[in-house]
């Protein structure tokens, strides 16, 4: 079976690209989850976050919006203590004020879904949204996350399976 070159590297790399990548996600905590691990993989490969994953919903409590916007600097020191995570000073505070505006975004739209649901049309309106919505979300972090997230068609290459139908 043809994939996309990238997910070739590894089982869970094929996993994730067969199983998730692209795919529509729901739920306030897991499109969360979704935002926090693009960001923390900017400058990184995707690999090293996946591998990391299971790691950073420990340490970020299963990406509990309401228990994340609540970490203060003692939380930010054991988090750059933990080797099981990325340990980035800034990507580590986005995350916290992240958790802070999507929980904001819920209390204004009802849910985090609702709010990308009503973003502009075209993708770079929706990339450009999302880049001012949330720290340290560049135009390519957010490109990411909405395909990740089945917001907008995942770049798969054109000998994928998931390409030819």
């Amino acid at each position: 079976m043809n994939r996309c070159k990238w997910s070739e590297e590894s089982e869970m790399l094929q996993q994730y690209h067969d199983n998730e990548w692209g795919k529509w996600v729901v739920g306030d905590n897991e499109l969360f989850e979704c935002l926090t691990l693009e960001l923390f993989q900017s400058g990184l490969s995707w690999k090293t976050i996946l591998h990391k994953r299971e790691n950073f919903r420990k340490a970020f409590l299963e990406f509990e919006i309401k228990k994340v916007m609540l970490f203060e600097e003692e939380d930010i020191k054991q988090l750059l203590a933990d080797a099981g995570i990325v340990r980035h000073r800034k990507k580590i505070e986005a995350t916290i004020e992240n958790a802070k505006r999507v929980n904001d975004i819920v209390k204004k739209f009802g849910s985090f879904e609702v709010f990308l649901n009503e973003l502009p049309d075209g993708k770079e309106d929706k990339q450009k949204t999302l880049q001012k919505t949330f720290k340290h979300v560049g135009l390519t972090t957010a490109e990411s996350f909405l395909e990740a997230t089945g917001r907008i068609p995942a770049s798969h290459s054109e000998h994928c399976f998931v390409t030819i139908k």
